[in-house]
């Protein structure tokens, strides 16, 4: 509780009185219950609605959709001490986009909609909510912007400059889809840096 208490507060740069957030993050943690996902298994599958949202603590996923050819195409990765939240949960319709496990992963598995008020009911979460809000908002004007006018290697290295955890982590084939390339062009490019060094 003590290290996710000074994550909050380093991450959205709350001043925030510990024992306040301690009792917050009590709170939170009474509406929720551990969910274990193993490596591989779909957390949510495309089609179904997001009725849960799950705050991961150990491990790390993937979101992904099939674009007009069938291909999956990975859209974000998500890891310890973030929420995997699809754009379901915001518009109540079925999920376009998949969730799936790309280790073991523990996770706090909530009721969407519970989360949601109990986060409108105490100012510094509706702060906390905002300033995520813009930082997701920020997070997707930036990647729209790199596929627009940067190259596949410039979009590399922002990656890893971003998710330095994340590449030993995932398969291969998921960051070169990620990144809007094939493996062998992500293989490519990595080779070409490695050369550089």
């Amino acid at each position: 509780m003590k290290e996710f208490i000074n994550i909050v507060k380093n991450k959205f740069d709350e001043d925030i009185n510990d024992n306040i957030l301690n009792n917050i993050l009590n709170n939170i943690k009474a509406l929720g219950k551990e969910k274990v996902f193993k490596k591989g298994e779909l957390i949510l599958r495309i089609g179904d609605p997001m009725r849960k949202t799950y705050f991961i603590l150990k491990g790390i996923a993937r979101s992904y959709y099939l674009d007009m050819q069938g291909n999956d195409v990975t859209k974000t990765f998500t890891k310890e001490y973030d929420f995997c939240i699809g754009e379901s949960l915001f518009t109540n319709s079925r999920s376009e986009e998949g969730f799936e496990a790309l280790e073991d992963i523990v996770a706090l598995e909530f009721d969407a909609r519970e989360l949601k008020e109990y986060f409108f009911s105490e100012k510094v979460l509706i702060d906390i909510y905002i300033k995520k809000l813009e930082e997701t908002l920020i997070y997707k004007m930036n990647r729209e912007n790199a596929f627009q006018i940067k190259s596949a290697t410039e979009r590399y290295l922002e990656f890893k400059r971003n998710h330095p955890d994340i590449e030993e982590r995932v398969n291969q084939a998921y960051i070169a889809s990620y990144l809007g390339i094939s493996p062998v062009s992500l293989s490519r490019i990595r080779r070409a840096i490695r050369d550089e060094y």
